[in-house]
């Protein structure tokens, strides 16, 4: 009797066994076939915006290569820096009378020229935004560029069209949510590629390596499952940042549950004083280095109105963001007082957050190195749709014919 109780619980383990091994069969031919069919096609569309990123991980650099005539000055032996004044007044000089000064950004490294952005007001009701760039230890002109013109995207220089193609896939910035979307769906097939990966029989080893003796279509299938295991965690944090970036309002919405998020700084409006001329543009540094009197003076953004301010950026060293700084001065531009401060040192945790996603999905939030990482990991979508394009041929091949 007991030997019949054993028989009959032995036999119920069994068929449970199996009804698990079954169900997980069926769900990782679910799971296998959403994974294809995402890779087939979203991924066709993550592997361009994969390889453009990997471009703009060197973005400044490539860009100042490709335009060294205007974008690179002879930097002296004993380098020294016209005045900010000088450097503006050069800059007037030369542009159109129509043209409205938008901002300074100083030079990211020796041998850069400053560069001066204006606009000017077309006959079509639209605005042009020019470049111009200064010699800083000069204040001669080395030139100019349209940087965009309306809505032309290809108006702009080729930096700039490989960022928009980045983030809109060149649809307009209104649809950039399309992008949004193909990324949350690849960020999907990853983590279900992941639990694809794992090896049935236990041995994690085995998922790890590349076997190259073996048959074309086995070493297809070791590159695809070992790229993919290796760079899967690099890839969903450049995949989050980006559809954080992207629906910007919902990541702020959702951070805030967590931490306050305060809105956009209001840096006020400067108090027209009847006359009386604007201050100088140095005179307005001086007021921000009171407040900051160390970091490396960023960029101006420069009054186009008469209640226009003066937003001067002094960025720290060990600020995350290299193309822009959250610390800022805003500055009335005719009394040279201080109107409003924005501190990073005093960002909650969920403004942290949000600042570091850009220089997380750059890499530039550590350097030379981030970057390269960037660069490879760019390249990594390519190599994952090549594989698992030719697994899926194989596969459609062998399929039976009626």
């Amino acid at each position: 009797m007991v030997e019949r109780v054993a028989e009959r619980d032995m036999e119920k383990d069994i068929a449970s066994s199996r009804r698990a091994m079954h169900r997980r069969d069926v769900a990782r031919k679910i799971f296998l076939q959403v994974h294809r069919t995402i890779g087939l096609f979203a991924g066709a569309v993550f592997v361009l915006v994969g390889l453009s990123g990997a471009i703009l991980a060197f973005r400044e650099s490539i860009d100042e290569w490709l335009n060294a005539p205007i974008m690179r000055v002879d930097a002296p032996a004993q380098p020294s820096y016209r005045s900010l004044d000088e450097i503006l007044a050069a800059t007037i000089a030369a542009m159109p009378p129509d043209g409205k000064l938008e901002r300074l950004t100083m030079p990211r490294q020796p041998g850069s020229a400053a560069a001066i952005t204006y606009l000017v007001e077309t006959d079509d009701f639209d605005t042009d935004v020019y470049e111009m760039f200064v010699d800083p230890y000069t204040t001669k002109v080395t030139g100019q560029r349209l940087y965009l013109h309306g809505e032309r995207i290809f108006s702009q220089p080729l930096i700039p069209i490989i960022m928009t193609f980045h983030w809109t896939l060149l649809l307009g910035a209104n649809n950039a949510y399309i992008l949004g979307s193909v990324a949350i769906l690849v960020f999907i097939s990853i983590l279900i590629g992941l639990y694809l990966w794992r090896p049935l029989n236990g041995n994690w080893r085995l998922g790890l390596k590349i076997k190259w003796g073996a048959s074309a279509e086995r070493l297809v299938y070791d590159i695809h499952r070992s790229v993919g295991i290796y760079c899967a965690t690099l890839l969903l944090v450049m995949l989050f940042t980006g559809i954080a970036m992207i629906f910007k309002p919902a990541t702020r919405s959702v951070t805030t549950l967590f931490s306050p998020v305060r809105s956009d700084p209001d840096f006020g409006k400067s108090t027209p004083i009847p006359g009386r001329a604007p201050i100088g543009v140095g005179e307005a540094v001086a007021t921000a280095d009171k407040v900051f009197p160390n970091g490396r003076l960023h960029w101006i953004l420069l009054p186009s109105t008469p209640t226009g301010v003066y937003v001067i950026g002094k960025q720290s060293d060990d600020e995350p963001n290299r193309t822009k700084t959250y610390r800022n001065v805003g500055v009335d531009q005719y009394t040279g007082q201080l109107l409003y401060v924005q501190d990073r040192d005093a960002f909650t945790t969920g403004e942290k957050f949000l600042e570091w996603l850009f220089p997380l999905h750059t890499g530039e939030a550590f350097g030379s190195i981030g970057r390269s990482i960037v660069l490879f990991v760019g390249l990594t979508p390519l190599a994952l749709y090549v594989t698992g394009f030719l697994r899926w041929q194989r596969r459609a091949r062998k399929r039976p014919t009626n």
